[in-house]
């Protein structure tokens, strides 16, 4: 008889343990945290539709929280990346090069956008790069980031220095940018769309059009990273992150009129102003990265980092190189 009660003992303890354990998960996978990050602009309209959308959320077979972070500029990003505190980082491309060649740990999961981009100037006697004099400020977001490539591009072809007009540069943001140059503190903004386009709407700027000339036709300007951890110890979370990222891509391109609907209040814009912006000319979305090589090449030869990559698989996860 004592036998057959410690047996019996000793089964319900066992099945209260199966019981408390089972109860102890919230589900069968466990609950995910991203932390994503980007920046101004209309190139970054992709991430706005898989906010808005929930689209992570939705190719996600399981529980997930997303952290959505809009900061000013690159080095703040990827300092985040660095440290483990942002996971998914966006980018323009020039940015992203220097970070993924100095770490070879950082790697594109998509491109985002090309879109109208260039110099704008309140100045009428600055008509060419070569008006620019030394007293002429010229806001844009950072050393580095590829508005300051582009200007660089210009400076080689047109000064013969891709450097010429570093001590001219300002750091600010997109919009405090546009805000200082029609404000009169900056002759010179180089920024990209919407504020590009916005600006132009205003009589007394014009664009410095020999600077974006400088600059390859259609190239990707603005990309998504992740670290090699991330990509190999969360795939599922990975493979989330770029199906979301094809259907953003997919309502930009396809269906205009909700993207502009979506969009149009972030910028303060209608929806009717907001698709012009979308279907300007220069304005591509697109998930495979254009012209990077040829701008790695020249941020190479002028000394934006020690080495550029030998081919895209060098700094492009699998899904960019079908």
């Amino acid at each position: 008889m004592m036998i057959k009660k410690i047996m019996r003992v000793i089964l319900t303890v066992a099945i209260c343990i199966g019981i408390c354990t089972a109860c102890g998960k919230p589900s069968d996978k466990q609950s995910e945290k991203l932390v994503i990050a980007y920046q101004w602009g209309l190139a970054y309209a992709p991430l706005e539709i898989m906010r808005q959308e929930n689209l992570i959320e939705k190719h996600y077979d399981g529980k997930i929280e997303i952290e959505w972070k809009t900061l000013n500029g690159p080095a703040e990003i990827y300092e985040g990346v660095i440290a483990g505190n942002i996971d998914v980082a966006h980018s323009g491309v020039g940015p992203f090069l220097i970070n993924s060649m100095k770490t070879g740990e950082i790697k594109m999961y998509s491109a985002l956008a090309a879109q109208p981009m260039g110099l704008n100037t309140t100045e009428e006697r600055i008509q060419s790069i070569k008006d620019i004099q030394s007293e002429d400020k010229i806001a844009l977001v950072g050393w580095g980031t590829i508005q300051h490539v582009m200007l660089a591009m210009a400076c080689e072809k047109e000064l013969g220095d891709p450097h010429a007009l570093d001590n001219n540069i300002v750091t600010m943001s997109h919009p405090d940018g546009m805000q200082a140059l029609l404000a009169g503190s900056v002759p010179c903004q180089l920024t990209t769309s919407p504020y590009f386009l916005k600006e132009l709407e205003n009589d007394k700027i014009h664009e410095v059009s020999d600077v974006a000339d400088a600059f390859p036709k259609d190239a990707t300007i603005i990309v998504g990273a992740v670290s090699t951890r991330f990509h190999d110890e969360r795939p599922e979370v990975y493979s989330a992150l770029t199906e979301a990222m094809e259907e953003a891509m997919d309502i930009l391109n396809n269906d205009k009129d909700k993207a502009a609907e979506m969009l149009c209040q972030k910028e303060n814009v209608t929806a009717e102003k907001m698709k012009e912006f979308l279907s300007a000319d220069g304005a591509i979305y697109d998930m495979k990265p254009h012209g990077t090589m040829e701008i790695a090449e020249f941020m190479k030869r002028a000394e934006f980092m020690d080495k550029s990559p030998k081919s895209l698989k060098e700094i492009c996860f699998e899904n960019l190189l079908d």
